[in-house]
């Protein structure tokens, strides 16, 4: 007797990604929330002025910031100036002819901000933006 109706599972040859999409989704939600908390971790003061153009647009950009006692930050991590040194040779060869920036604390002495003006000019880093806020009228 043959049957027709022959009841029996074929293996499923497709890959369910809708678990992952929405692990994906999580993800990029929960990045987009603390991306902006990891700018504010350290405390600077950035000098006011009135500006022009304060777009900062390219993604390969490398922030510097000073505090008021004058330390190094990186993306809110502390670099002493011997890792400083390498960190920025580093990102000098994967990034040749871009800006570095840096965000100095009003508060910070100038001596702190032309140290590091020097460093990163003896690294062979010559493009440099200082970063300000904009006067509030």
């Amino acid at each position: 007797m043959n049957r027709k109706n022959v009841d029996y599972y074929e293996p499923i040859s497709e890959i369910n990604v809708t678990p992952f999409v929405d692990v994906l989704l999580v993800l990029l939600v929960v990045f987009m929330i603390t991306a902006p908390l990891f700018k504010k971790a350290i405390d600077v003061q950035l000098p006011e002025e009135n500006l022009r153009s304060s777009a900062v647009t390219d993604a390969r950009k490398l922030v510097i910031s000073v505090n008021r006692n004058g330390r190094y930050y990186i993306e809110g991590r502390r670099y002493p100036t011997r890792k400083l040194l390498r960190k920025l040779i580093d990102w000098r060869e994967h990034n040749p002819n871009k800006t570095v920036f840096v965000r100095g604390d009003k508060r910070a002495t100038y001596g702190d901000i032309a140290a590091l003006m020097v460093i990163l000019k003896n690294n062979g880093i010559y493009k440099l933006g200082l970063l300000v806020e904009e006067k509030k009228s």
